[in-house]
């Protein structure tokens, strides 16, 4: 039987540390690697004292895809998720996410419940379900994309599971250099558009894992999450391997930002509504010139 690993990136989590690493025992992980980066809690004594489980030290944090990529070169089984230290696998998120891995499947998607610190679900709108269809928009309209989860599709919505609903083939993680380090923010798409390249993206109609969100977390810093994602899209087009793919890239960024602003224009009921429309009709032009640039550069 395949094995599975199951890493998770910890820093100053000791409230949510225990019950991770259970859920992943409870869902069958042949391996669990704890990754603490450079916690200023109990969390590193704590991750030191639950049985069956493998600790990997950081003395500095580095950031999640650091402390992934740590625990993906140590791992030794033939598939990993990569569980952030506040989420809770299902019990057969693993099976469920497994299944999927045929032939040319590189990563299965699952999807996921968004929860509070209480486990309560949260109503986070279309995210977790009419949003995790793999699109491309055409003349306006979005149309299933002919190529599933492709680099345009993950870029035109913007929107993927977390870190903690994916299942990946090891050996390809490892081929293609993780998660790359240089990224601050949306490391996580620039991760399943490289991974895109080298299979198919299956999607898993199944919840397999409760994702926690909180004020405090990572992801909800807006300002610099927008930062970042600009700048992450930028770098993923500019070195996307092939014209086609570069211009495929700018068209899913524009769209987005496209659809934002008219959302934003046509439902706007504040001044602030219009000046975030109006600078999503800008970006998405923008991105459109950068694809053309792009694809100017080079004739690859």
């Amino acid at each position: 039987m395949p094995r599975i690993s199951v890493i998770i990136p910890a820093h100053d989590a000791e409230s949510t540390l225990a019950s991770t690493v259970e859920s992943a025992q409870r869902a069958g992980a042949d391996e669990i690697i704890v990754v603490d980066d450079g916690s200023r809690d109990g969390t590193r004594s704590l991750a030191r004292r639950l049985d069956g489980v493998t600790v990997i030290e950081r003395d500095r944090p580095g950031g999640p895809a650091v402390a992934r990529n740590a625990g993906l070169g140590a791992s030794t089984g033939d598939f990993v998720v990569f569980l952030d230290s506040d989420d809770r696998l299902m019990p057969t998120s693993l099976t469920a996410l497994l299944a999927a891995m045929s032939t040319g499947v590189v990563a299965s998607l699952g999807r996921f419940l968004a929860v509070d610190d209480d486990d309560h679900p949260l109503d986070i709108g279309t995210w977790a379900s009419e949003q995790l269809r793999p699109v491309v928009r055409r003349r306006g309209h979005y149309i299933p994309s002919p190529r599933g989860f492709s680099s345009e599709a993950l870029v035109t919505r913007l929107v993927t599971p977390p870190p903690s609903g994916i299942m990946v083939r090891r050996d390809v993680a490892i081929r293609i250099g993780g998660y790359d380090v240089a990224l601050r923010r949306s490391e996580d798409i620039d991760f399943l558009v490289r991974l895109s390249r080298e299979g198919t993206l299956a999607a898993v109609n199944e919840v397999v894992v409760h994702y926690r969100r909180t004020p405090s977390q990572r992801s909800q810093a807006t300002g610099a999450r927008q930062r970042g994602r600009l700048r992450a899209l930028y770098r993923m087009i500019w070195t996307a391997p092939t014209r086609r793919e570069r211009w495929a890239m700018a068209r899913g960024a524009a769209a987005h930002y496209f659809d934002r602003a008219d959302v934003r224009w046509h439902g706007a009921v504040s001044a602030r509504d219009r000046a975030i429309a109006v600078r999503s009709y800008f970006l998405g032009g923008g991105y459109r010139c950068l694809g053309l640039v792009a694809v100017l550069r080079s004739n690859s």
